[in-house]
């Protein structure tokens, strides 16, 4: 008998924000812009590389591409303070007991920017030059998020309001304050690339995301458009268990304290790359594969499809439209602009969708 096929096309990517200063240094935002950039397809790079195009407030070569715009947000500090609460949202955490409701709640944090960013984005009436700045601060703001002390305040009996994120927690040596070794990443990032990229420039931050990506390396996954909050409580839990942690106000961090600052960071950008780099596919992948033909020949079931170069298609199916779960076939990572797909035809029924991995 020869299977009743059902083709159902989906459209689907997952991804599975303390004062207001620079949250990982100029260093620290490119390494995760190019850990973003290095996982998104042509087409994606593309709609991407002409928004950054677009000029926006106190755009400059020294961010007009998608790396060196991850440093725009901050760029515009010299020029404007309108923006400096959504770098950061202060989570309160009590480091000796004392009540944390003296910490104000803001409303205009990097959650909310965030969101708006997103919302923006997902908004084709939106004029190019909105949508431009938002995805230059978006590019921004996935890598404030990350670090952990963009997070929270440390709540103290001397501090009941919080501390900033750790910026009026007081160090000596390198660094004056907690925020500013977390924002170097306890030493692992410099201020060394110079903007507009010099080759050497480029090779700093192209060597560093290989590095960050050595140790974490980059998975699809299936998802779709994140809520940012539950990345600002990740942060705050290891601002909690990690940054506030081994390192006492008014002194020098140990190595061991830095060893695992410089650890973390590490683990941080790979995170905000990837998140970013999911976020960005997902918001512009928006049409389902189109399916270009359906054949059952020589006992073999067939399809194909419309694709992207270098983005992954994930095949799936049901025995029944009412089954709750779609069951994993096959992933194929297109290498064209058409990709084909065989299936034994060894039950009398089954139906089959295509989704976007990433």
């Amino acid at each position: 008998m020869i299977k009743s096929i059902k083709l159902m096309a989906g459209l689907f990517t997952c991804f599975c924000l303390v004062g207001p200063v620079l949250a990982w240094n100029g260093e620290g935002h490119m390494v995760v812009a190019q850990i973003a950039y290095n996982h998104l397809d042509a087409a994606v790079k593309a709609k991407c590389d002409a928004l950054i195009a677009v000029p926006v407030y106190h755009s400059s070569s020294a961010n007009s591409n998608f790396v060196t715009a991850a440093c725009w947000a901050d760029d515009i500090k010299s020029f404007t303070s309108a923006y400096s609460d959504s770098h950061y949202i202060d989570i309160p955490i009590s480091l000796d007991g004392y009540p944390t409701n003296g910490v104000v709640n803001d409303p205009s944090n990097v959650v909310v920017a965030i969101r708006s960013c997103i919302i923006t984005l997902q908004d084709p009436t939106q004029s190019l030059s909105n949508q431009a700045t938002a995805l230059r601060f978006l590019i921004h703001f996935c890598g404030d998020i990350t670090q952990p002390l963009h997070c929270s305040t440390g709540v103290t009996t001397n501090q009941p309001a919080g501390d900033a994120g750790g910026n009026s927690f007081n160090l000596t040596g390198t660094w004056s304050e907690l925020h500013a070794l977390w924002d170097a990443g306890g030493g692992y990032l410099s201020d060394s690339v110079t903007r507009p990229f010099t080759a050497a420039s480029q090779a700093i931050i192209t060597n560093k995301a290989a590095a960050v990506e050595a140790a974490y390396p980059y998975s699809a996954s299936i998802g779709s458009i994140p809520d940012p909050m539950p990345w600002a409580l990740e942060g705050r839990g290891l601002a909690a268990t990690v940054s506030y942690v081994g390192i006492t106000n008014g002194t020098s961090p140990t190595a061991s304290y830095l060893a695992t600052a410089q650890s973390t960071t590490v683990q941080r950008m790979a995170i905000g790359g990837q998140r970013l780099a999911k976020l960005l596919s997902t918001i512009y992948v928006t049409n389902a594969p189109a399916l270009t033909s359906v054949i059952i020949t020589n006992s073999q079931f067939g399809l194909s499809w419309g694709s992207v170069s270098s983005r992954i298609y994930r095949v799936q199916w049901k025995q029944l439209p009412t089954d709750a779960a779609w069951n994993d076939l096959t992933d194929i990572t297109a290498s064209a602009t058409s990709v084909s797909f065989a299936d034994p035809v060894a039950q009398p029924q089954r139906f089959y969708r295509v989704v976007v991995v990433n």
